[in-house]
């Protein structure tokens, strides 16, 4: 785990609950939380433990208390609240693009209903601070949305956006919404922006393969996404401003270069259309917000999940899927 994300343990006066804790970023915040001696709850919709097995030694996964439940379902979730009693949380539940376009329904019952409920628990428990995962496919529902594709997944982070907006409002349930791009870093392996990390994961296993993209994207690692997340549950903050994220914006090219580097015979190319989303937009205003959350150089973190998968590909922990 990387040394340049410093969390204060002292800002954190009770447990921090983490919706969708199982998936790429929910598995940083915990590793994160659980290292600087936080004290974390995790609630997903399953006991699949295997992404935050793979940034989380078994005996630290034994603190974090693990509850099971559909966000979904609000009496689930006031149930889910009012017996850990957070101090701050971090809600990162969520179907992604593919999902939400082949079971629209689901999608808008986790990604819309789901926020709601959270949102709904915070205003009755009177719980100050509120960080939430929306999206750069947001755009896609925006008028002035810099020629983002329209997606189901974009519509449904949009209205999430209005809904806190109007619990901010309406109760004065403050939270901080933050736009990440293309996140990449060990345990990202689903989701239409996950390409770029199986480029990483195949040099690592010796396996070729091509990203189905081109063009500028963001290179967001995972662990500094999850950085920014606890920092902004790390004090009680006003009003509903949302931030975008992309980390640094680069062609998917010159990740490759860089990988090249470090895998010299590795087959990995890419080709296609650049992805429709807006990738470019700055982290200042975000940082301005939150303060020095870390930051990681695109060869630095490369190189980082290059030997992350390394190391976890010999200890039979993750392989390239057929």
């Amino acid at each position: 785990m990387n040394e340049r994300y410093s969390i204060d343990r002292a800002s954190f006066p009770g447990p921090v609950l983490v919706t969708g804790a199982g998936g790429c970023i929910g598995s940083w915040v915990l590793a994160l939380l659980v290292r600087a001696g936080v004290p974390a709850c995790a609630l997903d919709l399953s006991e699949d433990k295997r992404r935050p097995r793979l940034l989380i030694a078994e005996s630290d996964l034994e603190k974090i208390a693990w509850r099971t439940g559909d966000i979904s379902e609000s009496e689930t979730v006031v149930q889910v609240f009012e017996t850990v009693r957070p101090c701050a949380v971090i809600h990162l539940a969520a179907l992604q693009v593919p999902f939400c376009k082949a079971d629209p329904v689901a999608g808008a019952k986790v990604n819309v209903v789901g926020t709601v409920n959270v949102f709904e628990a915070a205003r009755r428990l009177g719980i100050a601070r509120i960080a939430y995962a929306s999206s750069i496919a947001a755009y896609g529902a925006m008028d002035d949305g810099h020629g983002a594709m329209h997606t189901l997944y974009g519509a449904y982070k949009y209205c999430d956006e209005q809904i806190a907006k109007v619990y901010s409002e309406d109760w004065k349930v403050a939270s901080v919404g933050i736009r990440p791009g293309v996140v990449y870093g060990v345990g990202r392996d689903q989701g239409l922006t996950s390409k770029t990390t199986f480029a990483i994961l195949a040099a690592a296993a010796g396996r070729p393969y091509e990203v189905p993209f081109s063009g500028g994207v963001s290179w967001l690692y995972a662990g500094e996404v999850a950085s920014a997340f606890i920092h902004a549950v790390s004090r009680e903050r006003k009003g509903a401003p949302v931030f975008d994220m992309n980390g640094v914006y680069a062609p998917v090219e010159e990740g490759l270069r860089i990988l090249r580097q470090l895998a010299p015979s590795a087959a990995i190319t890419s080709s296609g259309q650049p992805l429709a989303f807006p990738m470019h937009l700055p982290d200042e205003p975000l940082r301005a917000q939150l303060g020095d959350y870390g930051n990681m150089p695109l060869a630095e973190g490369i190189r980082e999940t290059y030997e992350a998968f390394q190391s976890l590909i010999r200890r039979g922990l993750v392989s390239m899927p057929e």
